[in-house]
């Protein structure tokens, strides 16, 4: 009898053991970034230039990173736990997005410029930090960028040509960090 209940307590254990191994699986598989296809960024130097650079497999969202390179418009949807944000996924409708970006190159009187347009949608201030990359220029170069208020956008633009935009580390407070792991950034 005795073999019989602990062959019954092992197997229930087994099937926790399964059930908890399928429910990370699926946890990962929810978690997966979705990646851009392959593509040609070209942009505006000057009146005249034109810069271009190939790029393979780039997720729009991975971790707490969000990829943006010109004339997309994308939104991220976000898990808070307490006062963090724990989890973002990328939201193809930037109108169902908790938060939309739309990044773009514009033409001005002085020459071509970036602009970045971010919506937010939550009920609480968005603060994140911001990394690009130039044309011609392997180093990264970290931004200011201001908060975006509770159901407002806000209005970020830069007098030059920017190849991509990182944006990272969203939170809640000014200062801080959130538990997320930070990834690094993909290779240009």
């Amino acid at each position: 009898m005795r073999k019989v209940a602990g062959s019954g307590m092992a197997l229930a254990v087994l099937v926790s053991t399964a059930l908890t191994f399928a429910q990370s699986q699926a946890d990962t598989t929810a978690q997966e970034p979705t990646f851009r296809a392959p593509f040609v960024l070209k942009l505006r130097i000057d009146n005249e230039r034109y810069y271009e650079q190939h790029f393979d497999r780039i997720p729009y969202v991975e971790g707490n990173d969000v990829y943006l390179f010109t004339g997309e418009n994308f939104g991220i949807n976000v898990t808070t736990t307490g006062n963090q944000i724990s989890r973002m996924i990328y939201q193809r409708d930037p109108a169902k997005g908790d938060v939309e970006f739309n990044f773009t190159q514009e033409k001005s009187a002085s020459g071509p410029m970036m602009m970045l347009v971010t919506r937010n949608r939550l009920k609480r201030r968005l603060f994140f930090d911001a990394l690009m990359t130039v044309p011609e220029k392997k180093e990264l170069y970290k931004m200011s960028v201001l908060p975006v208020e509770p159901r407002l956008s806000n209005y970020e633009s830069w007098p030059h040509p920017i190849v991509q935009l990182v944006l990272r580390n969203f939170r809640f407070t000014e200062s801080g960090s959130n538990s997320a792991p930070q990834p690094s950034i993909k290779p240009f």
